[in-house]
């Protein structure tokens, strides 16, 4: 697809969706979660506490118009990200993940912003910054921060930032609410319909294959598409985090193969959106197992003619 027209498209589903925002019921999880974490509550949500310095500024957007503006940005956020990271932006913001983003209000645009903060930051202290936005979702983005992290030069420096806005949280309050907060959270509960597509713990094999691939890019891909096969809280809508990276064509109809069988399991159906994390990793590794296959069949037969002998 040519620039011009995937721009032309991504504009216009962003209006689209902006539009549907001002005139649609919705947001359900930026008013029922966010919404009161940026009031002063960062216990009305699952994200660290830290979280509220974050999302304080929409508590000044006149709930009216808050879902839209939110939907605006992460729109553009998304948009920006995949263009800079030269992925096809029309096919991303067409994707189910990203009906499902805009349509509950979720923060994962903020996700995006701290990654690439990370990777495309000259200063250590945007980048740490990065680190900030990237860890209010720790379960979805905590393996991607660590990857760069590890392979920043800098890495020292780029933990100051970090570093401070902890400490200054356990000033706030309280050395323990590491503790509260995880302790908070029900993990007897049942997990929404969003959750129930991770392949635990089979899916935490696709973590080594971070280590078969050289690019950094495709290493904080791995790591995104291994946590989404792995995790059990890993939402579906959170799966616009990797399709910025990676994206190709198939991808688009992909997303919604879980719909053919929605006839027979209803909404549970959604289980199946793995197909769309494995796909994408079989689509990054495929390169390195091509390019190493004549290593493995000699492996191969010099195992047999040993155990032959």
């Amino acid at each position: 697809m040519r620039r011009p027209l995937r721009r032309a498209i991504a504009i216009e589903v962003i209006i689209l969706m902006v539009g549907g925002a001002l005139f649609l019921p919705g947001g359900e999880d930026l008013y029922r979660f966010y919404l009161p974490v940026a009031q002063g509550c960062p216990e009305c949500g699952y994200n660290p506490w830290f979280t509220s310095w974050i999302l304080f500024p929409i508590q000044f957007i006149p709930v009216r118009y808050l879902w839209a503006v939110w939907v605006l940005f992460t729109g553009v956020t998304v948009y920006w990200a995949a263009e800079r990271l030269q992925t096809n932006s029309a096919y991303v913001l067409l994707a189910f993940p990203m009906m499902g983003q805009m349509w509950l209000g979720q923060t994962d645009a903020v996700l995006i912003l701290g990654l690439m903060l990370i990777m495309l930051s000259s200063n250590p202290y945007l980048r740490g910054a990065g680190i900030v936005l990237a860890s209010i979702k720790p379960h979805i983005a905590g393996p991607a921060i660590l990857i760069l992290w590890w392979y920043d030069k800098e890495r020292w420096k780029t933990l100051i930032v970090p570093t401070a806005v902890f400490l200054l949280s356990l000033i706030v309050w309280g050395i323990d609410w590491p503790i509260r907060w995880w302790l908070s959270r029900d993990l007897n509960a049942s997990l929404p319909v969003w959750g129930h597509a991770a392949i635990f713990p089979y899916g935490l094999a696709a973590f080594p294959a971070i280590f078969l691939v050289k690019d950094t890019r495709q290493k904080v891909a791995i790591a995104l598409l291994a946590a989404a096969l792995s995790i059990p809280s890993f939402g579906i809508y959170s799966y616009i985090v990797f399709l910025v990276f990676t994206s190709p064509w198939w991808a688009l109809p992909l997303s919604y193969a879980w719909v053919v069988a929605y006839p027979c399991y209803g909404n549970l159906a959604l289980r199946f959106a793995w197909t769309l994390p494995m796909g994408l990793l079989i689509y990054l590794l495929w390169p390195v197992m091509k390019e190493n296959r004549p290593k493995i069949k000699a492996a191969i037969f010099r195992k047999d003619e040993t155990s032959t002998a």
